[in-house]
């Protein structure tokens, strides 16, 4: 008896090591399962809100001569954008105050008036996306944003992050993108940025890459 015991007492132990093994793989899967949906409801959201916003300031600047007043960076500039609907509640945690604009990812928002592809002032504007995994960064700058007829002019990708100044010229285009830094030409066929040159552009293994819009 004791010696029957004694091996259902082993067997026991053993089965109960087995259920936790199994429990711990499948604790590990569940993780892994929950970042991956997480890391492509991010990409997807990103891109919702920045079409979403290339729409509404083309919409709301089409009946004038340039963007003049599209500036996240002057003091009131994100709330005045914000009270126009191009930035919204998803945008700015504090609401209509919108000190400063926050992406999915937690980095911030910056839209600014530039010149266009024919060096044209205040013909254009820039949207960047600050504070990007450089994984995320890819995944974004290597989809389709548009074309020539949506009015997208370039795509940068830098593994830093990226302040765009007021009625800045477009970044010069990388015929041969260098560690750091790719910024594609829709004129020029670039765009979609390639896997190779937004890999390039974003970098490794970060979590400051930033992707900017250009759109006139």
């Amino acid at each position: 008896m004791t010696n029957i015991h004694t091996q259902e007492s082993g067997r026991s132990m053993i089965e109960m090591l087995g259920v936790l093994a199994i429990n711990g793989v499948l604790s590990v899967g569940g993780i892994a399962g929950y970042s991956q949906a997480m890391s492509k409801f991010k990409v997807s959201k990103t891109t919702d809100q920045i079409q979403t916003m290339v729409t509404n300031i083309r919409t709301l600047f089409s009946s004038q001569k340039n963007y003049d007043g599209l500036d996240t960076t002057t003091d009131g500039g994100p709330k005045l954008l914000y009270a126009a609907g191009i930035l919204t509640d998803e945008n700015c945690p504090d609401s209509s105050a919108c000190s400063t604009p926050m992406n999915p990812y937690g980095g911030t928002i910056e839209i600014m008036v530039t010149k266009d592809d024919m060096s044209r002032s205040e013909r254009a504007f820039a949207v960047t996306y600050n504070g990007l995994p450089s994984d995320a960064c890819v995944r974004l700058a290597s989809q389709g944003w548009g074309d020539t007829a949506s009015g997208l002019i370039a795509v940068q990708a830098k593994k830093t992050e990226y302040t765009p100044t007021n009625n800045q010229a477009i970044p010069t285009r990388t015929a041969s993108p260098g560690d750091g830094n790719a910024v594609g030409y829709t004129k020029n066929a670039d765009i979609p940025l390639s896997f190779e040159a937004a890999t390039k552009g974003c970098g490794t293994g970060g979590s400051a890459s930033s992707l900017t819009l250009f759109y006139k």
